[in-house]
């Protein structure tokens, strides 16, 4: 009796199930039938962005309120980037809690680039692809997730790349005189959320570390409230981990202006280094000292691999072609590959160093890597750039001055007084010279 009522349940959930997906496949081609393939602002917008920022906040503040509330202190490694765990990477050297970014929290590492720029096509010329140039360049690697967990645990992969040396008035108007251009991406060719509001209902259920409610509509009952579609893409990110960060192909997911008329997304795909005799160079790979076990395997593989050699990258782009499913807006939808192949832009050069030290990971937490660091030219778009825009500005000014820290490089540039500064050369404090690895 009972297993046929099992057996009977077990049929009913699944023609439920069957019926909320193929409802869901239905309004999907719906909208895309009409969904506009331009920038398209909403009327309540900056309404909307103030309970993001809300949000971002208060997830920030949340380990601190956890761990205060825990008790948890006592010695830890340099900026607690380096700890055993969730607790330890809380803490800094004193024990006293630090406020961490909203997401991508983990850091495996900040190293020294070279980002070359070839003579390009002339439709690409423009921005920091106008003419040939060689610019130096922080590139930091990291887990997505807005808790700290273990490397070997699915997740997105974060590259945030900040070229410095770049002249040129910047998009942020209390950074204009910033010396930098940031290139964000994630190892995922496409977001989960659609629409702005999503976003902030999101951040409510991760604020109190609840990573489903919003997916299941606040843990309904009813799978035809369910966001089937959201969950089966943030599933999609959840990847099994690389190698190395060093070793997987990271992609913008959202659009971008490249000059005045055109869209594009952006790539960075691991590549081989030339060789000093001009012949092709060779990267590490396989037999690693560092299994995957390791809470940290990510971190320390990528020393690895650069203590035994250096590490490259072709950064590309995607063109928007008129007249194809490639929407601005929408960054739950990827390009396609078939329609606009990546093209070759630039080239990122990470020479052989030792980036795993005290003073460059507490440099690295203080970095921030924001989109709209960026020159017109390369003018971050869709509502999930806007959201970054109002986002990233309030959670990096509020995360510099909770910690009361700023770049410790002289060199760096103080944009307004008590305000962050934007890095301008490879150096530390103290560092003299070119800082090169």
């Amino acid at each position: 009796m009972i297993r046929k009522t099992l057996a009977r349940m077990f049929i009913l959930l699944s023609i439920v199930v069957v019926v909320s997906l193929a409802w869901n496949g239905l309004k999907e081609r719906r909208y895309r039938e009409h969904m506009p393939l331009g920038e398209v602002i909403g009327p309540n917008e900056d309404a909307v962005m103030a309970d993001a920022i809300a949000m971002a906040l208060r997830m920030i503040n949340r380990t601190r309120d956890d761990l205060t509330e825990k008790g948890l202190t006592g010695h830890v490694t340099p900026a607690g980037l380096k700890g055993k765990g969730p607790a330890d990477e809380a803490l800094d050297d004193e024990g006293a809690v630090v406020f961490r970014r909203d997401v991508h929290i983990k850091t495996h590492g900040c190293v020294k680039a070279h980002f070359i720029v070839p003579e390009v096509e002339s439709r690409f010329r423009w921005g920091l692809f106008a003419a040939p140039g060689r610019y130096p360049a922080w590139i930091r690697y990291s887990n997505g997730d807005y808790v700290m967990n273990p490397d070997k645990k699915p997740d997105a992969r974060g590259m945030a790349i900040k070229v410095m040396d770049v002249p040129g008035e910047k998009l942020l108007a209390w950074q204009k005189t910033a010396p930098t251009q940031d290139f964000v991406m994630m190892n995922a060719t496409n977001y989960f959320i659609r629409h702005l509001d999503d976003y902030v209902e999101l951040t409510k259920y991760l604020a109190v570390q609840d990573n489903f409610g919003y997916f299941l509509n606040g843990w309904s009952w009813n799978p035809l409230s369910w966001r089937w579609r959201e969950l089966r893409l943030v599933l999609g990110t959840k990847k099994k981990p690389p190698e190395t960060p060093l070793l997987t192909q990271y992609f913008s997911a959202s659009a971008y202006a490249l000059g005045p008329d055109q869209y594009i997304k952006f790539s960075a795909r691991p590549a081989e280094c030339p060789a000093d005799d001009g012949e092709t160079g060779s990267t590490k790979t396989g037999n690693w000292a560092t299994p995957r076990s390791d809470y940290n395997f990510l971190r320390l593989r990528m020393g690895e691999q650069l203590q035994a050699g250096p590490a490259c990258f072709d950064f590309m782009v995607q063109p928007q072609v008129p007249g194809k499913p490639m929407p601005v807006e929408d960054a739950t939808i990827a390009w396609s590959e078939k329609d606009s192949p990546f093209i070759k832009v630039a080239r990122l050069e990470i020479p052989a160093q030792d980036f795993d030290t005290p003073g460059q990971n507490l440099y690295c937490e203080n970095l921030s890597f924001n989109p709209w660091h960026s020159l017109p030219e390369h003018r971050p778009v869709g509502v999930f750039n806007r959201v970054r825009k109002a986002l990233y500005e309030e959670v990096h000014k509020y995360r510099w001055a909770a910690n009361e820290q700023q770049y410790s490089t002289g060199e760096a540039i103080a944009l307004e007084p008590g305000q962050p500064r934007e890095p301008n050369s490879w150096c530390l404090d103290g560092e003299q010279g070119d800082c090169a690895p």
